[in-house]
């Protein structure tokens, strides 16, 4: 199994490259992913630290392998595939492409350049994988899976794909991507030349749930979104290596985390325990999950999903509340395909949130306010307003057998 990292510029590479020739890990089973700006989604290095870097490998002789994971539209896809063009790609290893535009140029331009296929974004199934492991054939160096997939899943693929698979073991998870610039405009201040030249880095919180701190980062290619929590298998890698998972990759460019470099090669070679680096876990300022990786069935959390107060199907269920006007009224979806509304009904509201409340009802009238006398089926009508009551609520019958 190799063990696959990131370096950003010359300091790093050389710490790599200092643990190598100090036998902490063998050349053989690294992989430095390296990249600049214009073709990497994350990266702040230039094209001149990259070509820095490649020559300052001239003596260290590390495994590189070049990063061209953006997704950009035809224009700037020209210029960076010339930029691409431009490099020494013979210096490289592989290289690794997401954007299937770029995976055509190179297998077109470049058929000697094996490449790592990066599929985290989809292609969660055996066919696609298969798919394109037979697409790119032996130019194929490895697919680089979702950490969507679990234990199972990442078992039965590797038995059945002849080609290696590579999994996130440390670091963010990408739940959102924009092409637009979303953080600068917040900025009065900011300059755009700041923003093609570095990251701009902020914390969101959701509006539509308790969740606070939400990792972000804007730069030339867009906006990303990053869960509350990190992914973290290193307690995981003997399992992965019994699984034949050909490589797990170690993200440690975000929040200082290429200080646990060492502590995480010691944990790959085994010389440590995982209990012997918890620092890893204490140290990082986010909580660290296992994301999916020990969830067998998917289906297991639907239940907890499911809100049975909006759910119900009586006998004596009338409908649902779909539209509250504060002070007004409120409008009711008759789903029932049996129960006639009629006035003089009495109703109980049931709201998400299980209050319960009771409406005489006297007076109902269609969308348009014209008065009814009864109403069935998919019919909308509106009720006078109540306090409490919300979209989502569930209207009964009173005067039926309640369940």
């Amino acid at each position: 199994m190799k063990f696959v990292t990131y370096a950003e510029n010359t300091t790093q590479l050389k710490e790599l490259a200092i643990l190598v020739e100090t036998k902490k890990i063998d050349a053989n089973v690294l992989e430095v992913i390296v990249g600049t700006a214009a073709i990497s989604r994350y990266s702040e290095n230039t094209v001149a630290g990259l070509e820095e870097m490649i020559a300052l490998n001239q003596k260290f002789k590390l495994p590189l392998v070049l990063e061209w994971d953006v997704l950009q539209q035809e224009s700037l896809f020209q210029k960076n595939a010339e930029l691409v063009s431009r490099l020494p790609l013979h210096e490289f290893k592989a290289i690794r492409i997401q954007d299937p535009g770029a995976l055509n140029l190179v297998k077109e331009k470049f058929p000697w350049l094996k490449v790592q296929l990066i599929l985290e974004n989809g292609n969660h199934n055996y066919t696609g994988l298969s798919r394109w492991s037979d697409f790119l054939g032996e130019q194929l160096d490895r697919l680089v899976l979702s950490n969507e997939l679990s234990r199972e899943h990442l078992s039965n693929y590797a038995k059945e794909l002849k080609t290696e698979l590579e999994v996130l073991v440390f670091g963010r998870i990408l739940l959102f991507y924009s092409p637009r610039l979303l953080l600068s405009p917040l900025k009065k201040e900011a300059v755009q030349k700041d923003i093609l030249d570095k990251n701009v880095e902020a914390y969101g919180t959701s509006e539509e749930s308790p969740h606070a701190g939400f990792p972000l980062i804007e730069n030339r290619h867009g906006t990303f979104m990053f869960n509350v929590k990190d992914l973290y298998l290193l307690d995981h890698l003997d399992e992965l290596r019994s699984l034949n998972i050909g490589a797990v990759r170690f993200d440690l460019r975000f929040d200082d985390s290429f200080g646990h470099l060492e502590n995480c090669i010691d944990l790959f070679e085994g010389r440590i325990k995982h209990e012997d680096v918890l620092e890893i876990k204490t140290e990082h300022p986010r909580p660290m999950i296992k994301g999916f990786y020990n969830i067998n069935k998917t289906d297991v959390l639907f239940t907890k999903l499911k809100n049975k107060r909006i759910q119900r199907q009586d006998n004596n269920y009338v409908g649902e509340i779909v539209d509250v006007e504060r002070d007004q009224q409120m409008a009711l979806l008759i789903k029932s395909k049996h129960l006639t509304l009629k006035s003089g009904d009495e109703l109980q509201l049931i709201t998400p949130e299980g209050k319960t409340k009771t409406l005489g009802l006297k007076i109902f009238s269609d969308t348009s306010g014209a008065g009814l006398s009864h109403a069935t089926t998919n019919e909308v009508v509106l009720l006078p307003f109540m306090s409490g009551v919300v979209a989502k609520t569930q209207v009964y019958l009173v005067n039926k057998d309640m369940q």
